[in-house]
């Protein structure tokens, strides 16, 4: 997630995703070809940066577009 008051936030939803179908941070390592630790910390939030290539594997895995993926809130809409 990243967050500035002035911003916004953008929330990453692969955790949500990932349980709704029933993937595992293993399976999606395996599907992915993306080392577990990585998957990791994207399941858990704990990462800065992404790239289009990841966005685009996590898309395919989980049939879903990066809009179900992404969720951006302004920060006039934002409350803490």
């Amino acid at each position: 997630m990243f967050e500035d008051e002035y911003f916004g936030i953008v929330e990453f939803r692969l955790k949500e995703l990932m349980d709704e179908k029933n993937i595992s941070i293993n399976q999606m390592s395996r599907l992915t070809d993306v080392h577990y630790d990585t998957i990791k910390k994207y399941y858990y939030g704990e990462f800065y940066s992404i790239t289009l290539e990841i966005l685009g594997k996590f898309c395919k895995i989980l049939n879903c577009e990066i809009s179900d993926l992404l969720k951006y809130s302004s920060s006039e809409t934002f409350v803490r």
